[in-house]
């Protein structure tokens, strides 16, 4: 099939050159045509041989052996079903998710992962040796990251995506699995005994970063379900506008949490910054977890829209995931079920897009906080499931098992980390901030 597809596109070409550039050009086309005939007869080839179990399994083993990775790896994971072997060589982390979702795998992702991970270059752009891993996991994520290079992934169309299919999937899971605080970003753990505690620490180091005085005019772009503005707004007389994409979300906030001086807007914020009755109105605005739905392709129209709605002696805190690498696009499990067009930032993405307008007045990164709160969202969401078997299939709960497990060895490990930015428009005289480090 490989072969023919190849022959095909060939034939095409050639014809395209015969039409445009005459008979000479042609002939050349069919010369160059050989190498690409040979390459695609040899990928037909090669997926043939990896469709058998046997050689796909041969293939997997073989490359955890030559990458260098540790072969308890072996101790965490059982394949079932040998159809599953071809995924997992195949799509890599996606297929081992797929796998474990269907029943084909066997596995505790936790271990998994910190055995997978820790002490090794995996999950990272870095290249600490000659392993062959440093080769075929680029070559196997090449249209992964053609497609981020070549698309917006986070137009106004598309950024719609993760909301429907993500935030608004259904809140029952998510108020058990968040807590009282309905806070779905990084809790800040410093002195905290319990998630609700934690997420209520992150709110209040957010808002002593703000500096803000009552009375102030505050948005929240992203805003979640809204409870981060209501610390805000309660903590210190603020008057606080919560901007969101997610109708849930908006509708949740609404009924729960919005009365005077505390309002909420289903809105994509770059319509609410070209409202010309927001611009510049506004003297503090943060972020909560939205940075990373922006995508890098549109990170200066962002902090540009930021910049438009301050006023011109106002502050701002992001509060974004981060990776010490740059990456274009998602991973593909995540980009799949979790968060549909979602990119997590780099410093070399941003801060060339910030430099230019905001002076950086503080930066702090405690992403290991967030290994804990997803330990304690990954708790919550098995007492959910365990109450309520048939709320959602298993195939969901094992994917929802994986998500959560993954990123907390990520976390743990920092290959993922947290930042806040505390920006200003223009230089100005302020106290320190009161650290909790």
């Amino acid at each position: 099939a490989q072969y023919t597809r190849g022959v095909l596109l060939v034939q095409v070409c050639c014809q395209r050159a015969r039409h445009w550039r005459g008979e000479s050009m042609s002939a050349c086309c069919w010369c160059c045509a050989v190498p690409v005939l040979v390459l695609a007869l040899a990928a037909g080839a090669l997926q043939y041989f990896l469709q058998q179990p046997i050689y796909a399994e041969a293939a997997v083993r073989k490359l955890v052996e030559v990458g260098g990775l540790p072969q308890d790896l072996w101790n965490h994971i059982e394949v079932v079903d040998d159809s599953a072997w071809y995924d997992i060589i195949t799509k890599l982390n996606l297929g081992i998710a797929e796998g474990y979702m269907h029943g084909k795998i066997k596995m505790d992702p936790l271990p998994f992962f910190f055995t997978l991970l820790n002490g090794t270059a995996v999950g990272t752009r870095r290249k600490d040796s000659d392993s062959v891993l440093n080769y075929i996991v680029p070559l196997l994520n090449l249209p992964t990251d053609l497609a981020g290079y070549m698309t917006n992934q986070q137009t106004r169309e598309r950024s719609t995506r993760v909301t429907k299919e993500h935030y608004d999937a259904g809140n029952d899971l998510y108020e058990v699995m968040l807590g009282p605080s309905m806070s779905y970003t990084c809790a800040y753990w410093k002195g905290a005994e319990n998630l609700d505690q934690a997420q209520t620490n992150k709110f209040n180091l957010i808002f002593r970063k703000l500096e803000s005085s009552p009375g102030m005019k505050v948005a929240d772009l992203g805003m979640g379900w809204g409870t981060a503005a209501k610390y805000m707004h309660e903590q210190g007389q603020l008057d606080v506008t919560g901007v969101s994409l997610s109708e849930q979300q908006v509708k949740w906030a609404t009924e729960h949490l919005s009365g005077p001086g505390l309002r909420f807007i289903w809105q994509d914020y770059r319509d609410h910054c070209e409202d010309p009755a927001h611009i510049g109105t506004y003297d503090r605005i943060y972020s909560i977890g939205m940075l990373e739905h922006v995508g890098y392709k549109n990170f200066e129209p962002f902090f540009a829209c930021v910049k438009k709605l301050l006023k011109p002696d106002g502050l701002a805190v992001i509060h974004t995931i981060g990776e010490p690498d740059f990456v274009p696009a998602s991973d593909p499990f995540l980009d799949k079920y979790i968060f549909p067009g979602a990119v997590i930032p780099a410093l070399s993405t941003v801060m060339p897009k910030v430099e230019n307008l905001f002076i950086v007045e503080d930066f702090q990164n405690f992403g290991y906080d967030y290994a804990k709160t997803l330990a304690a969202w990954s708790d919550n969401s098995k007492v959910f499931f365990k109450q309520n078997p048939n709320a959602y299939t298993p195939e969901f709960q094992r994917m929802w098992e994986y998500y959560l497990r993954m990123c907390e060895a990520l976390f743990e490990l920092r290959v993922n980390q947290l930042w806040h930015f505390v920006l200003s428009p223009r230089p100005a005289a302020r106290r320190r901030i009161d650290r909790q480090l």
